[in-house]
């Protein structure tokens, strides 16, 4: 197999499972909490929090 084609492969699996890991995720309703989270960090970063 070229090395292009292994490259190009590698990375089709990849996002492929990044894009499963995503789905998985938003259906267990983690993005709220991600969000929560984030917000929460930025706050106590500039002084709010």
């Amino acid at each position: 197999m070229k090395p292009v084609r292994r490259h190009l492969i590698t990375a089709a699996l990849l996002l492929a499972l990044a894009l499963l890991f995503i789905v998985l995720g938003l259906a267990q309703g983690d993005a709220l909490d991600t969000l929560r989270k984030a917000a929460l960090i930025c706050f106590e970063c500039i002084g709010i929090g």
